[in-house]
């Protein structure tokens, strides 16, 4: 299958702002490249760092099928780039058009990446050899075309809270599973039942073989956020964005049980304020907030 490759060369402040506008346009992936990469060493010392020259902008690329009208497309995103120029700088913001190769895009990215630790799990990719050391869990992956990798600071926030707050005989649920990185972990922390749900289709393909490549089963379907979700569970991921995280805090009390815990991820400092405010007007108590570069980790409780 071919792919639309839509590139934007941006600033890293615009980053995240664009990566929300190609999501909400139907990107079924996109990719961020930006000088995090070398200039954080620490936080990302699971890239191969050698595979990247250091740059004085970034760069957002998505993929949209074949099937798209991509001169609409790419008018709409001019217009949407518009709008938030009013708000923050988007550099150049100058759009590029390819065509890609599904396999190619996924053989290309393979290079880049290389087991990484965190705390005691393991991320492995796929194609690459590992012998783990001491108890460390190991959960092997194949991102494909589906965000979730562990290299990004919201999802390595997320796995060290997985860590901490999911305990065996749990009941999970993971909103916006991407890849399933979140959701095979918490089954390999031996949580009882694991939902996983997207509302991507890609997604749920990527997550459903990531599944099977660790011999875990989980639920995974395509779902728009809680949406018509009647159980309740001792843990509710949700690694997304702010705005969607805030459209969920009105609904996340009624899939936990009683004390059950919230982790939420993929906030941006700057948005934080905003993701606990709507968390206090819809009765969730704080339990803690974990920084990591620019990015934050709200774990929240249940009060009603």
């Amino acid at each position: 299958m071919k792919w639309y490759e839509i590139s934007i060369k941006t600033t890293e402040e615009a980053e995240d702002a664009i990566s929300n506008i190609l999501y909400e346009l139907g990107a079924n992936g996109v990719v961020i490249e930006d000088n995090e990469i070398v200039t954080r060493p620490n936080l990302w010392d699971y890239i191969d760092e050698n595979q990247f020259t250091k740059k004085d902008y970034a760069k957002v690329c998505a993929y949209f099928p074949e099937s798209s009208n991509i001169l609409e497309l790419t008018h709409t995103i001019e217009e949407r780039l518009k709008e938030i120029a009013k708000y923050i700088d988007i550099g150049e913001a100058k759009i590029t058009v390819s065509e890609v190769d599904e396999k190619d895009w996924a053989e290309e990215w393979k290079k880049y990446y290389k087991p990484v630790e965190i705390g005691n799990i393991a991320i492995v990719p796929s194609w690459q050899d590992y012998k783990a050391e001491g108890n460390k869990t190991i959960v092997r992956l194949d991102p494909g075309m589906a965000f979730g990798t562990g290299t990004h600071e919201s999802t390595a926030l997320c796995l060290e809270a997985i860590q901490e707050y999911v305990k065996p005989g749990m009941d999970v649920l993971d909103v916006g599973t991407g890849s399933g990185i979140l959701a095979i972990a918490a089954k390999k922390f031996l949580a009882k039942r694991v939902l996983a749900v997207d509302i991507d289709e890609v997604a749920v393909k990527v997550a459903e073989e990531n599944a099977r490549l660790n011999g875990v089963e989980i639920e995974i379907k395509k779902n728009d956020l809680v949406e018509g979700i009647e159980e309740k569970f001792d843990v509710v991921i949700a690694n997304i964005v702010a705005d969607i995280i805030i459209k969920l805090s009105k609904d996340i009390n009624r899939v936990l049980k009683e004390d059950g815990i919230f982790i939420s991820s993929g906030i941006i400092r700057d948005r934080l304020e905003d993701v606990l405010k709507s968390f206090e007007k819809n009765s969730l108590e704080i339990v803690e907030v974990k920084k990591l570069g620019t990015w934050c980790l709200v774990v929240s409780k249940k009060t009603v």
